[in-house]
């Protein structure tokens, strides 16, 4: 079941997305996110996707994150605002990034990580990478949503959303177990929260 939703619009199309590869279709996701400026920021926000792709000197598949760079509008980005990093090596940063002290979304540590991230360049890509990208890469566990193009959750969550109950059973095994999912399911109770106070404010 793909939850709709009244104020908050689904702008994906299919017929323009049909033939976009990977990397077009993230550009064409940030797009239509951008496009409605009460759910991101003017001037900002930050999308990402991980897509497997050759290596350009070994030929060797490889996990490759693309993420929004610094600067430039999700409205109005195209692929070229967009850096791509070698996620392995991304992952091998960890290790520096948790000794910094007080690291954390929205931290100074996350400033002094950005100078490291030139280093995990895939492709020579020349875009400079956001703040936000140790969020975007190292974040783990099973993704909620179902689909990279379509992101909704599996129907067993809806109730969780209606009702700001807890959730139970194979539901609250993939939560424990993924920091990923949980910090979605957030996003799609802030979503239903967002809806109800819409509609109370047109009644």
């Amino acid at each position: 079941m793909q939850r709709t939703y009244q104020f908050v619009k689904n702008l994906w199309n299919d017929a323009e997305a049909a033939n976009l590869d990977l990397v077009s279709r993230l550009v064409y996701r940030s797009n239509k996110l951008g496009a409605d400026q009460r759910i991101t920021n003017t001037g900002g926000g930050n999308t990402s996707s991980k897509i497997t792709e050759p290596d350009p000197l070994t030929r060797q598949t490889v996990e490759v994150m693309w993420v929004k760079g610094s600067g430039g509008d999700l409205r109005t980005s195209t692929r070229e605002n967009f850096s791509s990093l070698y996620q392995s090596k991304l992952i091998a940063l960890q290790p520096l990034y948790a000794k910094l002290p007080n690291n954390g979304p929205k931290t100074d540590a996350e400033d002094k990580m950005v100078g490291m991230y030139t280093h995990t360049t895939f492709n020579l890509n020349p875009r400079p990478s956001s703040i936000d990208t140790s969020l975007h890469s190292f974040l783990p566990g099973q993704s909620l949503w179902r689909d990279h193009d379509y992101p909704h959750p599996p129907s067993a969550f809806a109730v969780s959303f209606a009702s700001e109950r807890e959730v139970t059973g194979a539901c609250a095994t993939l939560l424990a177990a993924s920091p990923k999912a949980q910090q979605q399911w957030q996003l799609e109770r802030r979503f239903h929260r967002f809806e109800e106070a819409q509609q109370s404010a047109f009644r």
